[in-house]
Parts: C-alpha cells; structure tokens; sequence
C-alpha cells in the first residue's frame, strides 16, 4: 500500500507559457486572493493596488519608499510604492510578512510574483507535463522526493 505523502507542496501547470499561481494577500485585516503571473526575471513581486485593496489610496502611500520599474506597460515606467503586508501565501505556503510593490497605474494589467518571493521557495518542473510543483523549503523538496522514491512513484519499488 502507497503511503500519502504530506508537505506544504503546491502545484500548477503551465498555460500559454506563463505559470498563473494564486497569492492570497493579508492586508489590513482583509484577506484577497490574487492570480498571479510567476516571473523567474522580475526582481520584485509587484501588483495592482485595487487588487490588495480596493479603496486604498496613493495618498495614503506618500512617504513608502516609491521605485520606477519597466517591463509592464512596454518601456514606459511606472511607479510602484513598497507595501508591508500581514501576510502572504504562495499557493498553499504561507510566507508570513513580506513586502511588496504595488501601482496605481491603470496601464500595469497584471500581478508579478518575483524573485523577492520566489526565492523564498523551492521549485521542481515534471518533465513532458507542463506541471510545477513549488514547496516551502528544500527540506520538503528532499522530503518529498525521498517519500515517492520509497513509495514507487517513479517506478522504483
């Protein structure tokens, strides 16, 4: 009998050639559930303000520390203000506090998850499935390939 193999894993499968992975983002006591696009080439996990909060302001945000950052609308910079939140959950992995940017420009139509989060986690891809499995540390990734290489799944006995 296969044992089931239990670690803070979480999975996706690539669709036209972007991993879409879900955030859920605790800010001010409100918890927001966020489709996100996985960016190995972002250095920073940026998102659209009214997605973190709809009535937040950028008043509000007058003195967080403001970057311009291309890449979302063509060569145009935008500007995205640094956010401490409450907490952030890859998938299934909660990271705890983080930090990350947000815009209030209209023209930035999607949420990026950086290398500022991504290197918080461990990644394999499941060759020929378009799959991706992300855990919450290698100590879970050796767990998990240690569980299924003991149990057969990869077609060991």
């Amino acid at each position: 009998m296969k044992k089931v193999v239990y670690c803070w894993v979480y999975s996706v499968k690539l669709k036209d050639n972007r991993i879409i992975v879900q955030c859920n983002i605790l800010n001010r006591g409100k918890l927001k559930f966020i489709r996100s696009v996985y960016d190995t080439g972002a250095k920073y996990s940026c998102f659209r303000a009214s997605y973190i909060a709809s009535n937040m302001t950028e008043k509000e945000l007058l003195g967080h520390e403001e970057k311009l950052l291309c890449g979302f609308v063509g060569v145009v910079a935008s500007k995205f203000y640094r956010l401490h939140v409450e907490s952030l959950a890859f998938g299934n992995i909660d990271l705890g506090e983080q930090d990350i940017w947000i815009t209030f420009d209209e023209n930035v139509t999607m949420n990026v998850i950086g290398y500022d989060i991504i290197s918080q986690i461990s990644r394999v891809s499941i060759a020929n499935s378009c799959e991706e499995l992300f855990f919450s540390s290698t100590t879970e990734l050796k767990r998990y390939i240690d569980e299924v290489t003991a149990n057969g799944i990869f077609g060991q006995s």
